[in-house]
């Protein structure tokens, strides 16, 4: 633990000496996307728990010792994920509430209120059966590890492309427990993408649970060889995280206008993490599409932006590095106050801190940085932080 607390506190301390980080003192603070550690021994054994034969068993023979890993068990690539060991792609496992969650996140980030996901990446899971039974399993762990006796903590219900009408199931199911404030979807690894009309059952449910949907971007394990078709030929990981993550959301993102989702969910919100915010600029290319096309997508009755500022969010997480930070600062200016939430992806090795976000609100409202910080979140997850 204590070298996992030292390489955070290293990313916080260059931050700390920022003028408005005193400001954090005196303001709660939501981080929308916290993960656990799915694939750990710890959570892969509670989900025994909520399993039954044939998965239950096929769990346990991994967790046997002498078995190497989890590829039979959960779709992987061979990337060089870390460098060696040069890059861990988690700064820390993330198993306990407390330690790995609650006392790292507000030492370091001065985080009140994290919402959890699972991030199981089952989307390429290729048995349905699988994939719901293993999902379930691991919203029922959410509950149970992390939510239950931790008031402060907020969670993200899982759910997975194979069956949308056993999503929408999952969806009700969780949506009566107090601490489910959202929807998870993983974009990547999807067979359609997830505007198509046979996911309406998903939005629907949400709907009729009022929760919104969160997007997660991510360079999931086995993206390289079936989502993006693109990504097939790179052949690095620097390729691939950089692409994969805006490729997805942006793909996801032209799918809903495309076939109306917003328009016809007017009470679903949308929100999109893990691909930072310098890719928003795409969206004025569905604005230009939906001008010149509008025929093609009848259902729209506005312009794509005029939905994004009404219905969707992002994530500011990565903080997408310009080489001159002032043009880092007049991208999140340009998207204001309204559709910004502040995040961190701990543990992962890309972690954003309060303070690095803060060098670009100088010229914010205080109003429209506590929108960011913790205002947006708490609105879209009914959150109470008074």
């Amino acid at each position: 633990m204590a070298d996992q607390s030292k390489r955070l506190a290293e990313r916080s301390e260059q931050a700390r000496s920022n003028p408005l980080a005193d400001q954090l003192k005196e303001v709660p603070v939501i981080d929308m996307d916290v993960h656990t550690s799915f694939r750990n021994e710890e959570i892969q054994r509670d989900l025994l728990k909520h399993l039954d034969d044939p998965y239950k068993r096929e769990i346990e023979y991994y967790l046997q010792p002498g078995t190497s890993s989890y590829d039979g068990m959960y779709p992987t690539d061979n990337y060089n994920r870390d460098l060696s060991g040069k890059l861990p792609t988690e700064l820390m496992q993330v198993t306990d509430p407390k330690e790995d969650i609650d006392d790292v996140l507000s030492r370091e980030f001065h985080v009140d209120y994290p919402i959890v996901n699972m991030l199981p990446e089952l989307n390429m899971v290729r048995q349905t059966d699988k994939a719901v039974a293993l999902n379930e399993a691991a919203n029922k762990v959410l509950v149970e590890r992390f939510l239950d006796g931790h008031d402060n903590f907020y969670g993200l219900a899982s759910v997975v492309p194979h069956d949308p009408a056993a999503a929408a199931e999952e969806i009700d199911r969780f949506a009566s427990e107090d601490q489910i404030c959202g929807v998870f979807l993983n974009s990547t690894g999807t067979k359609t993408p997830l505007g198509d009309e046979k996911y309406d059952p998903i939005y629907r449910a949400a709907e009729d649970n009022d929760l919104p949907v969160v997007f997660h971007g991510a360079a999931a394990p086995g993206l390289a060889l079936d989502f993006p078709t693109l990504q097939h030929e790179l052949q690095t990981y620097m390729a691939n995280h950089a692409l994969a993550h805006v490729y997805s959301q942006f793909l996801t993102l032209t799918s809903l206008f495309e076939n109306g989702t917003p328009a016809k969910f007017p009470g679903v919100d949308f929100v999109f993490q893990e691909a930072g915010i310098a890719w928003l600029s795409l969206i004025f290319r569905l604005n230009r599409e939906y001008k010149q096309r509008r025929s093609e997508v009848p259902l729209l009755e506005k312009t794509p932006e005029e939905y994004v500022r009404d219905q969707f969010y992002f994530a500011t997480q990565p903080l997408d590095e310009p080489n001159d930070p002032v043009m880092m600062k007049q991208l999140v200016e340009m998207w204001g106050g309204d559709v910004l939430m502040f995040a961190t992806d701990h543990p992962h090795f890309d972690i954003d801190n309060t303070e690095a976000l803060l060098k670009y609100l100088g010229n914010f409202s205080e109003e429209d940085r506590n929108k960011v910080l913790y205002g947006n979140s708490a609105e879209v997850f009914d959150i109470d932080v008074s």
